[in-house]
């Protein structure tokens, strides 16, 4: 598996942690959810990071997907990193 497609799936789990934690923090639901569910979008959200600028530093994504990812949420990102899939971009490599 290359390290492209371990980010592309590492961003798009995290958008889903981190969809479903603001459902419920806006939606006013079970606080302790809202909880564990913050802590495990932090945690996974600065290891998505991480894996971003290993990626970045290999050429296996480009620095603007890092930039998308800390500006715009692991939302951002993943769409960022499947318009990229779309348009053909080729990791170096």
């Amino acid at each position: 598996m290359t390290l492209f497609r371990v980010i592309r799936i590492y961003s798009a789990i995290e958008a889903v942690v981190f969809g479903t934690l603001l459902v419920f923090a806006i939606g006013g639901l079970d606080r302790d959810v809202v909880h564990y569910l913050g802590w495990t979008h932090g945690v996974a959200f600065l290891g998505l990071a991480a894996v971003m600028y290993i990626g970045c530093v290999r050429k296996a994504l480009p620095w603007s997907v890092l930039a998308t990812a800390v500006l715009l949420t692991p939302i951002g990102s993943t769409v960022h990193i499947e318009l990229l899939r779309h348009r053909g971009f080729s990791p170096a490599g």
